[in-house]
């Protein structure tokens, strides 16, 4: 598609037996595994995290931030750097999960932990403002890959020319990084797309992987996305790169989970109380998120969950994996002093409100069906619960909160029982307090990508800015095919929103015209009519022998 053969060149050998899902480290770290961390051990479900852009780096940049200091790790310190902090072992215990463990400190004794990300931007300027701060000193300097080449906010020469140099030094990278994990969960991108370097080599490096990790382990791939905003935009090619993009999330990632800086603006005014929303502030709601979403990899609890099972539970359908995410409590602090904290329900109840919303769309659209509108409807979801609930009680809100007859019981189809899945971690997080991350594979996503789709119309149709991808290996007939992508996204998810809910009624026993999509339906509709007419006895002849 849209990356045509890029990627394909690259010399990725295989990992070593004692690499990916392997049995032992390196030689050179077998001190390690002779260690315990804390009183539980290692998780031996590692993720490495991949930031690219300027917008990518600040997202991650914020979620190791979140990290470092649910963990009690120093960053502010020279002498202490990276060590952790404190007597409780649980906080040390899987910090595996997001760090390897590094040299250790001759002042304290203690070992450093290193964050197992890799930061990649065609614009050193932006890496050095990341990396400059007491922060950024947590990082290995050689996983800070970057040049000045610039992308120009173009896609095609973030993914054939200039981002290509940089490929094979963040493979090479990614490659010591999943021979030195005990098992490799996953992979995280944080990027956007309206630029040339969060579109483009984010789209080349996904290729890439994809091709490397498959051949020796299954991992999930998931993308944290900054899609283009509605009314904010300074990108003029933002409609093509998206397009292109949207091309490669759908080969080669298995959950897209998706922000703009539309909604993430109102939320930290209106939910937040800040008049002037900053850069930071936003990220951090995305950092949020990827923090609860992770609780159940770093913190024990009832209800324990790893990204195999996320992903089980929120991809119903192939090709339906863009992910609609939202956090609670989002309260400012005046307002915070009016809500009781803990409380399952105003959390569940917060969860679903459009304003907690990460990207712009109306996730409880009602649907018009005199003008074609289809109503939103939730096809599964995930509550990632932090703080002392009870498993009873959570699960009984939930299906209060599906069951038929409920409030929101229009939004989730019949043919989907149990659409909220949950887990459920004890430690709550360092500033939020008890909390929820809610993430539903909502229809309502068609709105995202239709913004996205008309403005790629309105500048195609004058072939404005065509030969700036002309020029660095894109075709119109690529662009044309990319096109073809976000308008079959969008069809797929309006289709899985018509769907009725029942085949038959069957309080007037009457099959549902409207459910019936094909012949097989009208098969299947016919017999089961047959079957709900009277009581059905099935006689068996008992054979000898038989019971």
């Amino acid at each position: 598609g849209g990356g045509g053969g890029g990627g394909g060149g690259f010399d990725m050998t295989a990992a070593s037996a004692s690499g990916v899902g392997g049995a032992k480290r390196d030689a050179d770290h077998n001190h390690d595994d002779e260690r315990p961390i804390g009183a539980l051990g290692r998780s031996g479900r590692e993720i490495i995290q991949i930031s690219v852009g300027k917008a990518g780096c600040g997202m991650g940049h914020e979620f190791i931030r979140d990290l470092v200091e649910e963990h009690n790790i120093n960053y502010t310190n020279d002498d202490l750097r990276g060590t952790f902090q404190g007597t409780d072992l649980e906080l040390e215990a899987h910090l595996d999960v997001f760090f390897n463990e590094g040299a250790m400190h001759k002042s304290s004794g203690s070992n450093r932990w290193v964050p197992r990300c890799v930061l990649v931007d065609l614009n050193m300027q932006d890496l050095a403002s990341i990396t400059s701060g007491p922060l950024g000193h947590l990082y290995r300097p050689e996983n800070i890959i970057g040049n000045d080449e610039g992308s120009g906010n173009c896609y095609a020469k973030a993914f054939h020319t200039e981002g290509a140099d940089l490929a094979d030094s963040v493979l090479d990278l990614v490659r010591k990084e999943t021979e030195r994990c005990n098992c490799l969960q996953g992979v995280q991108f944080t990027h956007a797309i309206s630029g040339g370097t969060g579109s483009g080599l984010t789209g080349l490096l996904m290729k890439a992987l994809r091709d490397y990790l498959d051949r020796d382990c299954k991992c999930i791939m998931q993308t944290f996305t900054l899609v283009p905003a509605p009314g904010i935009s300074d990108v003029n090619l933002e409609p093509y790169n998206a397009a292109l993009a949207f091309q490669d999330m759908l080969e080669y990632a298995d959950q897209c989970f998706l922000y703009d800086n539309a909604a993430l603006q109102d939320i930290v005014q209106k939910s937040l109380g800040s008049a002037v929303p900053k850069r930071q502030e936003m990220n951090n709601i995305v950092a949020l998120c990827m923090s609860g979403l992770t609780s159940g990899l770093r913190f024990k609890g009832p209800l324990n969950a790893d990204l195999w099972k996320m992903h089980t539970n929120l991809v119903p359908f192939k090709n339906a994996h863009f992910l609609v995410s939202s956090f609670a409590p989002l309260v400012s602090k005046a307002g915070g002093a009016y809500r009781k904290a803990g409380n399952v329900l105003d959390l569940a109840q917060q969860m679903l409100m459009k304003d907690n919303v990460t990207v712009k769309c109306d996730p409880l659209n009602p649907g018009d069906p005199h003008n074609d509108i289809a109503r939103a409807r939730i096809l599964a979801s995930w509550a990632s619960w932090r703080g002392p609930f009870k498993t009873q009680e959570v699960d009984r809100i939930l299906y209060d909160m599906s069951k038929a007859g409920s409030r929101f019981d229009n939004y989730y189809p019949d043919w989907i029982p149990n659409a909220i899945a949950s887990n459920i971690c004890k430690q709550e997080h360092i500033e939020h307090g008890a909390s929820v991350v809610y993430v539903a594979n909502n229809t309502a996503v068609a709105e995202v990508i239709d913004y996205s789709l008309k403005n790629w119309d309105k500048m195609m149709s004058h072939k404005s800015y065509v030969h700036v991808f002309q020029q660095d290996g894109i075709s119109v007939d690529d662009m044309q095919e990319s096109r073809g992508i976000l308008h079959y996204i969008k069809e797929w998810y309006n289709e899985l929103a018509r769907r009725e809910d029942k085949i038959i009624d069957t309080e007037k026993m009457q099959i549902n015209d409207r459910a019936i999509e094909n012949e097989d339906h009208a098969q299947l509709a016919a017999e089961m009519k047959e079957l709900m007419k009277e009581d059905m006895w099935l006689e068996m002849e008992m054979r000898r022998g038989g019971r």
